[in-house]
């Protein structure tokens, strides 16, 4: 049985039900062109144009006029990319601190010094922009191989927030959910055997800003 028919086309279906915009990539090919899914590289894991644009618009004087510079939309997502030498969870929590309380050092339409950027409406959920991205390759030079490949991605204003992967039972998985956490702990590099072998295989980056791990295999899924 197909996994993209019977698991991930129903849960993009659902997500697209809900009004996210959906980026259908198929499930036949390894994708080729990053355009497909909004970046300029397969070693993006933001979307860059999304993130500036979706920022820009949450950020407005009170007369509703933008004030971010460009200057400030690429330090804002510096700032979320930069989490040098922490561990995983380390970077996650520095991440989700973000999205509370972001800064930049000045407002150049007002003159506030040091003010708070809002880098995802919790407010108003419908400022935000909602993205699900499936068969979404993020290449990984230096590893086992070449990239890897997360069946959905969900992004809110541009950044990743939640990962999920679909598997389906067949005669070479008889335990999907079990085979679905083993995926996602690759994808994060976090197997202790392939740590222990002093390899890697996943990137860890993509899960920086992640708040929701799903598992699922159409017939039930489970979130951590």
């Amino acid at each position: 049985m197909s996994e993209y028919l019977h698991v991930e086309k129903p849960f993009l279906d659902q997500l697209k039900g809900l009004g996210w915009k959906v980026l259908d990539q198929g499930h036949a090919f390894i994708p080729s062109n990053p355009a497909s899914s909004l970046r300029n590289t397969f070693r993006e894991w933001i979307l860059p144009d999304v993130f500036r644009d979706s920022i820009r618009a949450l950020n407005l004087t009170a007369d509703g006029k933008p004030w971010l510079t460009d200057h400030q939309l690429d330090d804002l997502r510096d700032q979320i990319l930069r989490q040098p030498n922490l561990s995983l969870l380390e970077a996650n929590e520095a991440a989700h601190a973000l999205f509370l309380k972001a800064q930049v050092d000045h407002n150049e339409v007002t003159g506030e010094s040091d003010p708070v950027v809002q880098l995802i409406d919790f407010a108003h959920p419908e400022r935000n922009t909602f993205h699900a991205i499936n068969q979404f390759r993020v290449n990984t030079p230096g590893c086992v191989k070449e990239c890897i490949i997360p069946d959905i991605v969900l992004f809110v204003n541009g950044i990743p927030l939640v990962i999920v992967e679909a598997k389906v039972g067949d005669a070479n998985t008889a335990n999907p959910m079990h085979a679905a956490y083993e995926q996602l702990l690759r994808y994060r590099n976090g197997r202790s055997e392939t740590l222990a072998a002093g390899l890697r295989e996943g990137e860890a980056k993509l899960f920086h800003t992640n708040l929701l791990l799903i598992r699922t295999c159409g017939e039930k899924a489970e979130f951590g």
